[in-house]
């Protein structure tokens, strides 16, 4: 029998659709998405024992830093060798952003698969229920032994496994993900871990930036999304270096340390911008939150 740790903590996957909009389900009788499951793949039946917890009920866009720390204090607190696998059931919205984050401590989980959906699953057309029949069929062939994964099937119909440090977030007008050839992030210590990094602040590259108008005192980290070139305003970044700036850090830059790069990447090094190399930017986030680990 393969024990699965099936973890609840809201999204679309666990959410109802109401005439004032997609809510969370507050009712914690017999998930719809194990009935689906249940219905939809028969073979399974009686290889599966599932231990449901329910641990929040949140859109994933509402999600808080508070919120993941409550995650990782369960699986730290809670999840031993008794089980095959763990499944979470998460929102679209922030998915990557959380597969990476939770990348950083794959080293002491078993293999954790986040599921999710693009539509609640009363709708036939929803993929939330192959989603997670993926998972339940990698834990079963025990194919990982560690690791995070994200099984998501796109418009497309393709079923796709991906790392969860190689995820990223999927583009505005679509419902798709996709994953880009980066390295893992620096793994850190799950018993260790006791809270995030506060003020780390993510901001995207844009024709005509000023980062003059954001005030940075509460700040202590500023990490700029790249051009695809490794690239970026270094006009603004120098004058946030003069004017005494918290630490700050370019990502992500698709050559290594040692290959060709843009002079004014290099002059943004030299003056002690931190290069984040061959990373997603997810990565590059959930490291920095981690940073002082």
């Amino acid at each position: 029998m393969t024990k699965i740790k099936l973890i609840f903590t809201g999204g679309t996957i666990a959410s109802v659709a109401t005439k004032n909009g997609i809510i969370p389900s507050l009712s914690e009788e017999k998930p719809m998405l194990l009935g689906n499951f249940e219905k939809s793949h028969s073979d399974l039946k009686g290889k599966v024992q599932f231990e449901c917890t329910y641990l929040m009920n949140k859109l994933s866009e509402n999600m808080e830093l508070t919120d993941w720390e409550k995650i990782l204090n369960y699986l730290k607190s809670n999840i031993c060798n008794e089980y095959n696998g763990i499944i979470i059931a998460y929102g679209t919205d922030t998915l990557a952003f959380f597969a990476n984050m939770l990348s950083v401590f794959e080293n002491d989980l078993p293999p954790v698969y986040i599921v999710s959906s693009d539509k609640v699953l009363s709708d036939n057309s929803a993929n939330g229920t192959e989603n997670f029949a993926c998972a339940v069929r990698e834990i079963v062939n025990g194919k990982n032994k560690h690791g995070v994964f994200v099984p998501y099937r796109n418009s497309d119909g393709k079923m796709t496994v991906h790392k969860g440090y190689q995820i990223t977030q999927s583009g505005i007008l679509s419902n798709d993900f996709y994953s880009l050839d980066s390295l893992p992030p620096k793994h850190k210590s799950l018993k260790s871990f006791k809270e995030f990094k506060r003020g780390v602040l993510l901001l995207n590259s844009y024709t005509g930036m000023d980062l003059s108008v954001i005030d940075l005192h509460k700040v202590s980290s500023v990490i700029i999304t790249a051009y695809h070139g490794g690239t970026t305003n270094e006009k603004e970044l120098i004058r946030l270096l003069e004017n005494g700036s918290p630490k700050i850090l370019l990502a992500s830059v698709n050559y290594l340390e040692n290959e060709n790069q843009y002079a004014s990447t290099v002059k943004l090094q030299k003056l002690g911008v931190e290069i984040i190399y061959k990373k997603t930017i997810e990565t590059a986030y959930a490291e920095e939150l981690c940073s002082l680990i």
